[in-house]
């Protein structure tokens, strides 16, 4: 686009256009440092202009000039955001009419939020993994505590038994007067035998 071709008029079609399409409108790759010329000429006409209703005219031309500019950036940027989204959620946008200078805000944009993705959603996911097997092996040592309460009665000894292997497969060596746990058919089977005898839980 060269310097001549930018003015007022040609501003605001191209906010028009830019209002009306879902996507990036074209732009020649010097838009923005054409418009800041611009914007610089229409400064300059106004510091040598002694017309004070001539410079009224120029004030108002360079504010709307301004509102305009802004207004065709923020579109654009919105535009280059959503792009970015998409783009990060694995979609493909349209990024044919983005010009070098936008490329400087969509590229960091996306990289920090792939990471930013990556990072929340494989912690997460860890700390899940993590929770579930702690629950996991919460729930066995519960079992296990539960099963052994649950089936051991604690006994006494009232005279010494050889050493023998338990139903458990433990080695257990008896001495009279010791007070032990046995799983319940062990101490049923010795209390049987007259050996030990149940104390009361």
């Amino acid at each position: 686009m060269e310097e001549d071709e930018i003015n007022y008029r040609t501003l605001r079609k191209t906010q028009e256009m830019e209002k009306n399409s879902p996507v990036l409108t074209e732009l020649k790759p010097d838009f923005y440092n054409v418009l800041s010329e611009y914007l610089k000429n229409l400064n300059n006409r106004l510091e040598r202009e002694t017309s004070s209703q001539k410079q009224v005219l120029l004030k108002d031309e360079i504010q709307n000039t301004k509102k305009i500019a802004t207004n065709i950036y923020e579109q654009r940027e919105k535009k280059i955001l959503l792009a970015a989204i998409s783009k990060a959620r694995g979609g493909n946008p349209d990024l044919k009419n983005m010009i070098d200078v936008e490329k400087n805000l969509f590229d960091p944009v996306l990289n920090l939020m792939l990471d930013s993705r990556k990072k929340i959603l494989e912690t997460e996911t860890k700390e899940n993994k993590s929770s579930d097997t702690k629950t996991v092996e919460t729930k066995k040592e519960e079992k296990t505590e539960k099963k052994q309460e649950n089936t051991n009665s604690i006994v006494r000894v009232t005279q010494d038994i050889p050493e023998f292997i338990g139903t458990d497969e433990k080695k257990y060596n008896l001495r009279n007067n010791d007070v032990i746990s046995l799983p319940e058919d062990m101490s049923d089977m010795l209390s049987k035998r007259g050996v030990v005898k149940k104390i009361k839980q």
